[in-house]
């Protein structure tokens, strides 16, 4: 396993990304890692590193750069942005990493993602596309209307191929209403979880056993869509 820096340029603004490759010869799927509002830390990176020696090249983008405070406001603020539309400048940026990690030599085509709390909404918008093949949501604080996307966007669901989506059972930053609504607009591309923990699967509650299931069933997604299906 190889840790690698790069940056991808996004419209206006250059990303930081930490790249982890597998050390086997050959293209591997590739994921989209998207820390939440703390930013990066060291349980970010080590979820990176299990991906890595897993089979999967990760792109773990450092979406804050320099300017913390600029990006949590940019998103906390404006109204695009919390309503999750498909026009939100933010979620160009994850479109451009997306392709930038489609692109890349080492990934085979294949895509998977994570998103949670601040870019979990980013998950649901990614999945849209025809080419996200591993999608997976944790607690999605924004999209405030409906499902998590507005409302007149919503039919776009129906071109998700599949969802994998982890909930705390009482969570003020994503109610229980949302994720009902996401889940009965998927149906049986929906996999769905609850779970008696804070929000915050892979920081606040990361080690309780919850949360450690959560990321088991996270890996076992990802093995089904990502690796049998190359």
């Amino acid at each position: 396993m190889a840790v690698t820096r790069k940056t991808v340029a996004v419209g206006s603004r250059n990303i930081d990304v930490e790249v982890y490759s597998p050390a086997k010869d050959g293209p591997a799927p590739g994921i989209l890692y998207l820390h939440e509002i703390m930013g990066l830390n060291k349980g970010y990176r080590a979820d990176a590193r299990e991906l890595a020696e897993r089979g999967y090249v990760v792109y773990l983008p450092d979406l804050y750069g320099g300017d913390a405070r600029g990006y949590c406001v940019r998103a906390a603020v404006t109204s695009v942005a919390r309503n999750n539309s498909a026009s939100n400048p933010l979620f160009a940026e994850i479109n451009a990493l997306l392709d930038a990690l489609k692109a890349d030599p080492a990934c085979n085509g294949k895509l998977g993602m994570l998103g949670m709390c601040l870019t979990g909404g980013f998950v649901i918008q990614a999945a849209m596309r025809p080419d996200m093949e591993a999608p997976v949501l944790y607690h999605h604080s924004f999209g405030l209307q409906g499902a998590g996307v507005p409302y007149a966007e919503e039919s776009g669901l129906q071109q998700i191929k599949r969802l994998q989506g982890h909930w705390s059972r009482i969570d003020p930053f994503c109610p229980a209403k949302r994720r009902q609504r996401l889940i009965d607009k998927l149906g049986e591309r929906m996999d769905a979880h609850v779970y008696n923990i804070p929000h915050g699967f892979r920081s606040i509650a990361r080690k309780t056993k919850a949360s450690a299931l959560a990321w088991e069933r996270t890996l076992a997604f990802y093995d089904q869509h990502l690796l049998s299906a190359a």
